[in-house]
């Protein structure tokens, strides 16, 4: 039976021989430069935004259209589109003011 350690050591040279790790900022920019299609997706919504939400009951993150350009590293003037879903009601998980 293999140990948990001897495991994880198969997988992280796994993982280094297949460069599975990049500089996410510059894999983006360059897909930008070289004419690749990029889509993002948040998954919270603006009032748990780390600067415009309801603190303290916020994620640790930029969960706005703005977490684009601090999240990946890809500046605001090469966004050419952005969709934004809604609902009609707000809710919360755990304890807080709702």
């Amino acid at each position: 039976k293999v140990g948990e350690l001897e495991r994880l050591k198969e997988f992280r040279a796994k993982v280094l021989e297949e460069n599975m790790i990049v500089d996410g900022v510059h894999f983006v920019n360059d897909a930008y430069k070289n004419g690749r299609k990029i889509i993002t997706e948040g998954a919270n919504a603006a009032l748990l935004d780390l600067d415009y939400g309801t603190y303290p009951y916020v994620t640790s993150s930029t969960t706005t259209v703005g977490g684009v350009s601090t999240g990946l590293g890809l500046s605001p003037d090469k966004i050419d589109c952005a969709i934004g879903v809604v609902k009609a009601y707000t809710t919360r998980v755990g304890s807080g003011p709702f």
